[in-house]
Parts: C-alpha cells; sequence; structure tokens
C-alpha cells in the first residue's frame, strides 16, 4: 500500500518536472544551463516512476 502511495507521489513529481521544463522552453529569460538541469530532472524522475512500476514485491523479479 505504501508503495502505491509512493508511486503516486513519483508521478506528481513527474508531472511537475516536465511542468517546468515547459514553463522554461517559453521563457527565454532561464539559462540554458538551467533548461538542462530541468531536462535531467525529468529523466530522473521518469526513470524512478519506471522503476516503482517495474517492482511488484518480494517476488517481482521473477514476475509473479
Amino acid at each position: 500500500m505504501a508503495k502505491k502511495h509512493l508511486a503516486d507521489y513519483m508521478q506528481e513529481q513527474l508531472a511537475g518536472a516536465r511542468r517546468n521544463l515547459a514553463l522554461s522552453a517559453i521563457d527565454f529569460s532561464i539559462p540554458d544551463e538551467k533548461i538542462l538541469e530541468l531536462r535531467e530532472s525529468v529523466r530522473r524522475e521518469a526513470a524512478d516512476v519506471q522503476r516503482l512500476k517495474k517492482k511488484k514485491g518480494f517476488l517481482g523479479f521473477l514476475g509473479l
């Protein structure tokens, strides 16, 4: 049950990171380095969400 809440939290973080990245692409006053940092944070958040979705429990690596 806690994993479900954690997955929801990570989904919210990913959505927020994507939103910030989209807004920074429109706002030209944001430096390129900041945009690159935002892109990397979106990649990390997406990887974390995928990792949480893959795990299903103690025997998740067996596909059970």
